[in-house]
């Protein structure tokens, strides 16, 4: 199986990078492939309608929409900037389709320099899937206090986030297998109801 994990922070060296490494490390013994986008680096061009177009600034992703449709399960991680998610991992959703996302699972990991985290959460899951139809585990995961969080190895230094973190991966893992038939029958039959009702 393959993980997709999106850093969605537009900051160089952020601490939802180091958040992503972190999940990544943990994540390999239940995923053979692990892939680390990190949106800073991918500096994608804002939502406009050429992405339908197939004009050329689209072309860089392009090639990440069809890395995406080899994946089997993905996280999506946002550092809370004003009580929201970032403007680049809101973009990331509004590019991505069904054929890249739709009935496959994904966990929304928020990341906070200090106490809160929630209201991201709450963001993704009201908008995040509307036309992707991406499917957001139940549980979700918070970074609190990240910068003092990890030490130079990606050790975690709360034992209850660590051992969190492992469940949750495991669980994302258990969706991947049980949504894989699901994506695969009904990503072109849903295709009519790509905006819902």
């Amino acid at each position: 199986m393959k993980l997709t994990i999106i850093s969605g922070s537009q900051r160089a060296d952020s601490k939802s990078l180091t958040v992503a490494r972190y999940l990544e490390k943990k994540a390999k013994p239940l995923f053979e492939q692990t892939v680390v986008h990190d949106l800073y680096e991918l500096n994608l061009p804002f939502w406009n309608e050429g992405v339908w177009n197939d004009t050329e600034e689209w072309g860089p992703w392009r090639k990440i929409a069809e890395e995406l449709k080899s994946s089997d399960a993905f996280i999506f991680i946002t550092p809370e900037w004003h009580g929201m998610a970032t403007p680049a991992l809101k973009n990331f959703l509004m590019l991505a389709t069904a054929n890249e996302l739709a009935h496959k699972p994904a966990l929304i990991v928020s990341v906070s320099a200090s106490l809160n985290g929630v209201y991201p959460v709450s963001e993704l899951r009201m908008t995040g899937s509307k036309n992707n139809h991406v499917c957001f585990l139940p549980d979700h995961l918070i970074f609190r206090d990240v910068g003092s969080l990890f030490d130079n190895e990606l050790n975690c230094s709360n034992p209850s986030i660590d051992e969190r973190s492992q469940y949750t991966l495991a669980l994302l893992a258990a969706y991947a297998v049980a949504l894989a038939p699901v994506h695969r029958d009904m990503v072109n039959a849903g295709k009519p109801y790509h905006y819902g009702m």
